[in-house]
């Protein structure tokens, strides 16, 4: 296998935009679109056990709740919408650690470890990825709780001088361990996926990764931080300028006169309404806020993708920043079909926005890593056998041990025809 040359500087970082399209933004595809599916089914069963029915959710909400749906709930539609959001940000945190294995083994070489590979083995270790972080929250909520507790001693005479006096003199180093604690606290959230996949650590090792990270190459962990930030910021919304471009080009074609007309409108107006009637029109992609004779186009948050059909500017000059919506067209059963399926292939294509963002991100934390840690324990992670090389080499010595032990056949012949004469 062909492993990948790294500088181990901060020429590495650019790969990430690079190496972040393919397998790594279908692994981030595959995890958001799941997290949609629990939001939304979570939803709809928090509404449903807090007496709405389904008609009056669906004609209010559709295929996209509101985040704030929660506002009018009862303790268990809560308990379930909060539910929601945990599982999500599990299976996006399991994508992370599957973008961060697929990253160390195609720079080991193997170019064929696939998508359906990395989420096998991110299922199978996920343990210390959300338990290396925890701990140290673990750490940093039990001496907060028993600070509190002998502050609670401390309001006594005479407990006073013994519970806030005497130990003062360990407060003040507890409490930078803490402020130390709280920084690799922040380093294990978004390095634990890298930690654990590229150096395969378990939890121990992926508590105190962060800590040595942190402590060891706080520069250069803060300034391949920032570039990987940068990075996905601009892909995403050059990507986002890409997918923009796309469904203008189907637009102008297929909503010609000519082609589809009114067809065409029909079918969008199908693929809006499972939206609740937001829109995936190129013209609305982006958040739009008017001051004066400006138009500014914001950076959007998932949320924000689909921006209201009927929203307009309320400043002139602003001209396009919305359209108005289509004439409603009455549409046949094929048209109906036609619309479902252009309507989740457009939620798809929306989210594949934030998932190039996302997968950027783990790759450009992946690699990351392996240069931090080479500096920092001059141990090069590509060249380092894992679990699966380690299990193929002893494959292949158990296999060789097993031919030389066992006599050639040939020479057995041989020694047999020897003796008969």
């Amino acid at each position: 296998m062909l492993e990948t040359q790294l500088y181990f500087n901060f020429k590495d970082m650019f790969r990430a935009p690079r190496l972040a399209l393919g397998r790594r933004m279908l692994v981030m595809l595959e995890a958001l679109f799941l997290s949609y599916l629990v939001f939304v089914v979570l939803t709809y069963l928090a509404l449903l056990v807090d007496g709405n029915s389904f008609g009056s959710i669906w004609s209010k909400y559709h295929l996209l709740p509101s985040c704030y749906v929660t506002a009018s709930m009862g303790l268990f539609g809560r308990v379930l919408v909060s539910l929601s959001y945990v599982i999500s940000g599990i299976l996006i945190w399991l994508g992370l650690t599957s973008v961060a294995k697929i990253t160390i083994k195609e720079y080991k070489g193997d170019l064929f470890y696939s998508s359906r590979d990395g989420w096998k083995w991110a299922a199978k270790n996920w343990f210390p990825v959300f338990f290396g972080p925890l701990s140290i929250g673990i750490i940093v909520g039990f001496f907060v709780l028993l600070a509190a507790v002998f502050g609670w001693l401390a309001q006594w005479p005479v407990l006073d001088i013994i519970f806030y006096g005497l130990f003062f003199v360990i407060f003040l180093p507890t409490a930078l361990f803490l402020t130390f604690s709280a920084l690799a606290f922040v380093v294990g959230l978004f390095m634990s996926p890298s930690i654990v996949a590229c150096a395969e650590e378990d939890t121990m090792g992926s508590l105190f990764g962060s800590y040595t990270l942190l402590w060891n190459q706080p520069v250069r962990l803060l300034t391949y931080t920032v570039m990987t930030i940068l990075a996905a910021m601009i892909g995403y919304q050059i990507f986002y300028l890409f997918i923009l471009s796309g469904f203008k080009l189907i637009e102008m074609v297929f909503g010609h006169e000519l082609v589809m007309g009114s067809a065409y409108i029909a079918v969008k107006q199908v693929g809006m309404d499972l939206f609740g009637n937001y829109s995936f029109l190129p013209s609305n992609i982006f958040a739009s806020t008017c001051h004066g004779s400006s138009c500014l186009l914001m950076p959007n948050c998932l949320s924000s993708i689909f921006e209201p059909v009927t929203a307009g500017c309320g400043g002139g000059g602003c001209g396009g920043c919305a359209s108005a919506a289509p004439a409603l067209v009455s549409a046949t059963i094929t048209q109906t079909i036609s619309g479902v399926l252009v309507g989740l292939f457009s939620l798809l294509a929306h989210l594949a926005v934030p998932a190039y963002a996302l997968a950027t991100l783990a790759t450009g934390f992946s690699t990351s890593f392996i240069v931090l840690t080479k500096h920092k324990d001059d141990q090069d992670l590509i060249k380092r056998k894992d679990a699966d090389e380690r299990a193929e080499a002893e494959a292949a010595e158990a296999e060789e041990e097993v031919k030389s032990e066992t006599p050639d056949v040939e020479d057995e012949i041989k020694t047999d025809e020897t003796e008969t004469e």
